[in-house]
């Protein structure tokens, strides 16, 4: 049994839940950026979709780390599809998706974004259509961005209407996160809301210390009004999880990170926003930004 067998065991073992309802305006499309490589990003975003999954929500996980696969290495699953085979005509959207379970999957990016990037415009219009079928396959996609300020990675953030921050308490963690959102807000046009998580933290004190000095520089410098997601505090649990090549929340269900990802998970729910433009109003946005 390799670790996709058993990480569908342990999904599967859970009691069923009753799926909500497709959301009117598409799915809801989250970005997941940091400033700086290291923080803990992809596990943030891969025991995030757990736990949303776990509320019945139909979760895709997209990989848009141009140069690493962090995620296949985090659930320890090799894709026998990629996005780029999408793009070629090599097989359906549904085919590159690699199922943990029914209700969540991820779709490995890798060389495929890159030729988004240099896409002509038929070329692009042709990708565009065939992505936005995640609108009907999702309620929830998670995109989790490479890390840094890269020109890449700024397009993913500013094509999504939420964006959460990743940031560790290192000072240029904190220093490249801000340059994050100044690079966001200097593109102009859209810009997406942003939420913090402090990850890594030696207390809550240290995280609400983090966040109130990157709320006041954002308000004072940017006229940006950012949001205090939540504080996931050093856990070795997680440290552990990682070895073992399985999510947290499945590793270590009773563990501090696993009782804080299901407190943020809930706190995002709980704050959707008021219209969705789904994957089509994302790759609308991704397209012009591309095409320019």
């Amino acid at each position: 049994m390799d670790q996709a067998d058993k990480l569908r065991d342990l999904l599967n073992s859970r009691s069923e839940v009753a799926l909500p309802e497709v959301p009117i305006f598409g799915a809801r499309v989250i970005a997941v950026t940091s400033g700086k490589g290291g923080v803990g990003k992809t596990n943030f975003t891969v025991n995030l979709g757990l736990f949303l999954q776990r509320q019945g929500y139909r979760v895709i996980v997209l990989d848009a780390d141009l140069g690493l696969a962090n995620i296949e290495i985090l659930l320890g699953v090799a894709p026998e599809r990629s996005l780029l085979d999408v793009i070629h005509g090599r097989c359906t959207l549904d085919a590159a998706i690699t199922r943990l379970e029914s209700n969540l999957g991820f779709i490995s990016g890798g060389s495929g974004l890159t030729e988004m990037a240099n896409a002509g415009e038929d070329a692009l219009s042709t990708m565009v259509d065939k992505l936005v079928q995640l609108d009907h396959m999702a309620d929830i996609i998670l995109i989790d961005t490479g890390a840094g300020i890269s020109n890449a990675v700024l397009k993913f953030v500013v094509a999504s209407r939420e964006s959460i921050v990743v940031c560790a308490p290192e000072p240029t963690s904190i220093t490249d996160a801000y340059s994050l959102m100044k690079s966001v807000k200097e593109r102009g046009g859209h810009i997406p809301q942003f939420k913090i998580v402090i990850n890594r933290a030696d207390d809550k004190k240290e995280g609400d210390g983090i966040f109130k000095n990157l709320h006041k520089v954002s308000q004072k410098f940017l006229e940006m009004d950012i949001e205090h997601l939540g504080t996931i505090l050093f856990d070795q649990s997680l440290v552990k999880a990682v070895k073992q090549q399985k999510p947290c929340l499945l590793s270590f269900p009773n563990s501090n990170f696993t009782r804080e990802i299901e407190r943020i998970g809930n706190i995002l729910l709980d704050r959707k926003p008021a219209k969705e433009s789904g994957m089509k109003g994302f790759m609308k946005r991704l397209g012009g930004f591309f095409g320019g």
